[in-house]
């Protein structure tokens, strides 16, 4: 798609504001998700760059969310800027068509859409998979990097360690663990010496000269084993990868589409499995849908700044809705496979409907009399904060007609 100098200058300008406007949202979305994580650097012992990786891993699967809400504020930037600045009338006196914003939004929606389906697709799976596989290494690892020398330290939801003491090479010294995961009963390890090993890519602590005591918390009884050696799973402390732990984010899209019939999770969730694939499948057309939408709205000339900025608002009133509706329709989805028509429905019907009334030269918008009494309702807030001493300056009405 070639664009001639005008389509150009307007691209240039939606993606600089989709660029500046997906940049924000991502790092305040970053700083969350690392606030959340700091426990990873203050009490578990890990370094800088272990902290870095665990934080950014996930953010490939929540750019793909972002990406359409960032595009809907950068067409709504910029044709706000070209009404204020006069430049659609501008360009509709000179005998440009709505094609002129059609081509450069086309463009840019195109390559956000292309962008959104790789990271839904393959990116966000994959980072997922790996942030999982890289908590897991890191939980396992918890003797040999994060348990300090006498002290007792909690690794986990019920499971508190404690090392008397370290020899030369590895070797651990007075091995205490206290395993209360399970409900109904409590375990307690004791042993001399521990060391640890890894197997088939699971990590274990090998005690050794110890004793297992089985303390029942229905009836208080209490048993003791006695052993020469002992394997403690450490992998334990993270679910199975295969389980996916009942999220569907690390599970790949082949996966989705060809889940296996036999595991255990696919029989107990089947319905996961289809609305995690028509979610995935449907990402993408959000971008198409929020463009055509802005421009069903607002691409025509506005002869007042105020009338240009009512109609990105409905725009974007409108495009958040039609996606709370489907996300919602998405969660039902698991539960009632009829929903799967919603979920598709609502992007393609409205990209229809906006492709349409783009080509019959039609547009979106209140009827004239709800609009004015939109502009007096605003006239009156405005006037209201004046009395509290805010002052709000409106934008005034600029005069000339619209070619």
């Amino acid at each position: 798609m070639r664009l001639n100098l005008v389509e150009r200058y307007i691209f240039r300008k939606a993606l600089i504001a989709l660029i500046a406007a997906t940049g924000g949202l991502v790092g305040v979305v970053w700083v969350v998700r690392a606030v959340q994580q700091v426990d990873v650097l203050l009490s578990k012992g890990q370094g800088i760059v272990t902290y870095l990786q665990m934080t950014t891993l996930g953010v490939p699967t929540l750019m793909a969310g972002i990406i359409p809400l960032g595009l809907l504020i950068a067409l709504c930037h910029t044709i706000s800027n070209l009404n204020n600045d006069s430049e659609l009338v501008v360009l509709n006196a000179a005998g440009a068509s709505v094609k002129t914003l059609l081509r450069p939004f086309l463009a840019l929606s195109l390559a956000a859409t292309i962008v959104v389906y790789t990271l839904h697709l393959w990116v966000g799976p994959t980072s997922m998979s790996t942030l999982r596989d890289f908590v897991t290494k890191v939980r396992a690892d918890l003797i040999s990097i994060i348990i300090q020398d006498g002290k007792f330290q909690d690794v986990g939801r019920g499971v508190t360690f404690h090392v008397a003491s370290r020899a030369p090479g590895g070797e651990l010294r007075g091995v205490f663990i206290l395993d209360g995961r399970n409900p109904k009963e409590t375990f307690t390890y004791l042993a001399k010496r521990g060391t640890v090993s890894k197997v088939n890519g699971n990590s274990f602590l090998v005690l050794q000269d110890g004793q297992i005591q089985r303390l029942s918390r229905e009836n208080d009884n209490l048993s003791v084993i006695r052993f020469n050696s002992y394997a403690f799973n450490l992998t334990s402390f993270s679910p199975a990868k295969k389980s996916h732990a009942g999220s569907f984010t690390e599970v790949s899209t082949y996966h989705l589409f060809y889940p296996n019939t036999e595991e255990l999770l696919f029989k107990n969730k089947p319905g996961d499995y289809r609305a995690a694939l028509h979610t995935r499948l449907t990402g993408g057309l959000y971008c198409l849908m929020i463009m055509f939408l802005v421009l069903a709205f607002a691409a025509s000339p506005r002869t007042t700044r105020n009338g240009g900025s009512w109609a990105l608002a409905y725009a974007a009133t409108t495009a958040i809705v039609l996606r709370a509706i489907a996300i919602s329709a998405e969660g039902s989805l698991r539960i009632e496979a009829n929903m799967v028509y919603l979920v598709w429905g609502i992007p393609v019907l409205t990209i229809s409907l906006c492709l349409y009334l783009l080509a019959t030269g039609r547009q979106i918008g209140l009827p004239a009399r709800a609009e004015d009494r939109m502009e007096d309702l605003w006239k009156r807030t405005i006037e209201s904060l004046s009395r509290w001493g805010l002052r709000v300056t409106p934008n005034n009405k600029t005069s000339g007609t619209t070619p």
